[in-house]
């Protein structure tokens, strides 16, 4: 798939009601394009989290499953600026291959560029790559 088949992917997919609930707390804004970016995606996909206590992005951390802490180091998650997905591919199971989260960065791009709502994906850092991240951009969204 490309870029162009983010077009013809339109309406295909709604967010459930779980990927709804898991956006509670989280800012207007990323719940715009996340709504609209489901719209546009090739791929269906969740919400797995949003906004989180700093005990929550704790537990995150002491499993490995973060590098921040909550604490010392705040995550985009603690303020509601950031989201997490997962993406279920073509057979309707969950995937972590990381091209099927290129393919739905595009969607998640697309919507904020749309919406005009500066976004950064977790698979563009250069350090450690997070395919299933989104947040608002914090040159903005401070």
């Amino acid at each position: 798939m490309n870029r162009k088949t983010v077009d013809k992917a339109l309406n295909q997919f709604a967010l459930s009601a779980r990927s709804e609930s898991r956006m509670i707390g989280v800012h207007g804004d990323l719940k715009r394009v996340v709504r609209r970016a489901i719209e546009l995606t090739p791929f269906d996909f969740g919400i797995t989290s949003g906004k989180r206590t700093a005990e929550e992005q704790n537990a995150l951390f002491k499993k490995g499953a973060s590098q921040l802490d909550g604490y010392s180091k705040k995550s985009r998650h603690q303020s509601g600026h950031a989201i997490d997905f997962v993406v279920y591919d073509e057979n309707s199971k969950v995937t972590w291959g990381f091209s099927y989260y290129e393919q739905v960065s595009w969607a998640f791009k697309q919507a904020a560029k749309e919406l005009n709502v500066p976004i950064v994906w977790g698979g563009d850092w250069v350090s450690f790559k997070d395919g299933p991240h989104v947040e608002l951009d914090k040159r903005v969204y401070a």
